[in-house]
């Protein structure tokens, strides 16, 4: 059986694989750090409740530390596979590692994932969904190119997950201990949430078959947007499902876009722009990042689809917000209004009639 183990935290994720290999006898680690020496690179190590039996220095590919991560890991399940030695196998990815992308490579390496495990601070993780640093800034990227904000690695992996893993809640305060339980039962809908004793206890229940289900990223992604819509408001924490079959008066939407971002942790969805009639931009929002983009020509009836979720959202006033920028028949009849968007998309090529 093979999981997968991701967090942002390295000393955390240590520490999980530390209490498994201790109470698991039939179970390895596969284990990647970054060196400390100067040059950097990334080292496997494989070790179970006997120690390390092999540390090695992975050769990168390029300068992405990903890419590294996805050519070594088949080869490395392979070989303690074959070594016969043990049952149960899990792999501790770096911190900037999307553990859903290697998921998908295993599998279709024919090495099937029984689940995804996040390990999330309690104490760090409002602060990391709510901001726009990058990873660079943390020295947390991936390769020099990378510019992904720690909010939206932490939610991509949040997406990632089959299970949480809550570690730290004893030091975060009851307050903020309930809103981060309520905050990833929303974020993380279809996910087990295990809370870890102060000494990480409690971890040894992510190693079930059969956590990680066989849909493809479009289908999970559909699932868990069902999940957030019957998931209760708590602690202050609540998603919005806003849609709409009339395009944005785009003017009225750039002007919102940062009241929208400062109340929403996350959101994600589409948009029609009365200005872009044609286009279906898919709207994509992690802490204090928000992307516009990605245009794709309607394959189905055009319309608006917005999941928001935040920490003190009012529903109620986000949705009578994006109603707001509905453009009117008026303006459809008579579309005069300076194009916003147009050094990021390009100019507007034609309009809702």
């Amino acid at each position: 059986m093979l999981t997968l183990l991701s967090g942002t935290s390295a000393s955390l994720r240590s520490e999980v694989v530390r209490v498994l290999t201790e109470h698991r006898p039939g179970l390895v680690a596969v284990e990647y750090a970054l060196d400390t020496a100067p040059d950097g690179l990334l080292v496997r190590t494989v070790l179970d409740a006997a120690g390390a039996h092999d540390v090695t220095r992975v050769e990168p590919v390029g300068c992405c530390l990903s890419c590294t991560v996805r050519a070594d890991a088949p080869e490395a399940v392979r070989l303690v596979d074959d070594a016969e030695r043990w049952s149960e196998v899990v792999v501790a990815l770096p911190s900037a590692v999307r553990p859903g992308e290697l998921a998908d490579l295993l599998e279709h390496e024919d090495l099937p994932v029984a689940a995804v495990a996040v390990a999330v601070d309690a104490r760090l993780l409002l602060e990391q969904v709510r901001g726009d640093d990058l990873l660079a800034e943390r020295g947390m990227a991936a390769a020099p190119t990378d510019r992904r904000s720690t909010a939206e690695l932490v939610l991509g992996q949040l997406d990632d997950a089959d299970v949480v893993l809550l570690a730290e809640l004893h030091r975060a305060g009851t307050d903020t201990a309930r809103t981060v339980e309520a905050l990833l039962a929303h974020l993380s809908p279809l996910a087990l949430q295990l809370r870890l004793a102060p000494d990480a206890s409690g971890c040894e229940e992510l190693l079930a078959p059969g956590r990680r289900s066989r849909t493809t990223q479009e289908e999970r992604q559909q699932l868990a947007t069902l999940a957030r819509e019957l998931c209760p408001p708590a602690c202050g924490v609540a998603t919005v499902v806003w849609q709409s079959e009339r395009p944005l008066h785009s003017g009225r939407l750039h002007a919102v876009l940062g009241e929208l971002v400062s109340v929403a942790v996350r959101s994600r969805g589409h948009v029609w722009l009365a200005d872009r009639a044609r286009w279906r931009l898919r709207w994509e929002q992690a802490g204090g990042s928000l992307s516009l983009g990605d245009p794709q020509r309607w394959t189905g009836l055009p319309g608006c689809e917005l999941v928001l979720t935040g920490v003190g959202l009012d529903a109620a006033e986000v949705s009578a917000r994006l109603d707001g920028c509905l453009a009117t028949d008026d303006e459809l009849a008579d579309p005069g209004w300076p194009d916003p968007f147009e050094a990021a998309l390009g100019p507007a090529e034609d309009v809702v009639r």
